[in-house]
């Protein structure tokens, strides 16, 4: 999830691309009067060091990120990572496409692990006044013990009321464990912001946009929250993880999934914001196309199947998949 909220700090800018890359690992965005010896000023100033693996950023979480959670009302507890958490996590980076290891490297300061977290992951920007962002990713440890499919089923159910019906939805994305899929939509979200792909950006504490028009937003949205018209429809729109959304009744599951098939979002999540539909479509991009595992929406009638779509098989949503080619590049 990305974080575009409410005050500088918490500011998650997902963005989206186009970068160089020197001899050291530093990532210099196209566009962007940030030079070289910039670069390095900043990451010192973070302590970001591209030298070192992802796997050493495992930190303890931000005091300042704590009390942003304490100040909400929430609880939540540090959580150290026992061997098998550890491994489950470097097994995770390990996965990431070509560009998100070369990204990370340059611009992730730390990821951290919460206990108690009332959401899966947050992606903030330390510093969002520099045109070099320096990022941190916090996820609910309690992920960890999850596999794909028990916990995107979970996250889908909550977009339903379905106390006392027979009718239940599932995800169906394999077993691989969950973390890897968070993973990897989260550090799309330093991708993105990293070099403005979807070109969002904050200026004093305002959204200021500059919208591309590229290939993979174009005709597909409007703005940062609004689809473009021929997607629009009240049942999306009113769906709870949209702004002001809800949970319906799950009677009504049906309908909005035949809906989400006349466009090109890859999941109800994608359709919340362009940035969130750019780290879903990777994500199930990468667990359906290069790691062969299946992305099933299921509803079921107690036991029986009465509805079954899988989104890469849709000929809207595939059309996008050549955008995703770079992500895979050893070069930029």
């Amino acid at each position: 999830m990305r974080n575009y909220l409410i005050q500088p700090f918490f500011l998650i800018l997902l963005a989206t691309w186009t970068v160089s890359f020197n001899n050291y690992g530093f990532a210099q965005t196209v566009g962007s009067s940030v030079t070289g010896s910039q670069t390095v000023q900043i990451q010192n100033k973070y302590g970001v060091d591209p030298n070192t693996t992802i796997m050493s950023r495992v930190k303890p979480t931000s005091p300042d990120i704590q009390k942003r959670f304490r100040e909400a009302g929430m609880s939540p507890r540090e959580h150290k990572l026992n061997k098998g958490d550890s491994l489950k996590v470097a097994k995770a980076f390990d996965a990431l496409p070509a560009l998100h290891q070369r990204i990370l490297k340059a611009h992730l300061l730390s990821i951290n692990f919460l206990d108690n977290m009332p959401n899966t992951a947050l992606t903030s920007t330390v510093n969002p006044d520099d045109e070099f962002p320096i990022f941190t990713i916090t996820i609910r440890a309690e992920i960890l013990n999850q596999n794909v499919s028990q916990w995107l089923t979970e996250k889908e159910q909550t977009c339903f009321i379905s106390t006392g019906s027979p009718l239940n939805v599932s995800i169906e994305a394999g077993v691989l464990d969950a973390i890897l899929y968070v993973i990897l939509h989260e550090t799309t979200h330093v991708v993105d912001g990293s070099l403005k792909i979807v070109e969002a950006l904050w200026s004093q504490g305002k959204l200021v946009l500059n919208f591309p028009k590229n290939k993979f937003t174009g005709g597909v949205w409007s703005d940062r929250v609004s689809t473009d018209p021929k997607y629009m429809d009240t049942l999306l729109d009113g769906i709870r993880f949209r702004h002001n959304g809800k949970a319906i009744p799950i009677e009504k599951a049906q309908s909005v999934y035949l809906v989400l098939e006349r466009t090109p979002f890859v999941s109800l999540y994608a359709s919340c914001s362009w940035h969130e539909d750019l780290a879903e479509y990777l994500t199930v991009y990468h667990f359906t196309r290069q790691l062969k595992q299946p992305f099933r929406i299921i509803i079921r009638d107690n036991k029986r199947e009465i509805f079954i779509y899988e989104p890469m098989k849709s000929e809207l949503v595939r059309s996008r998949i050549k955008q995703m080619k770079r992500f895979y590049k050893n070069t930029d």
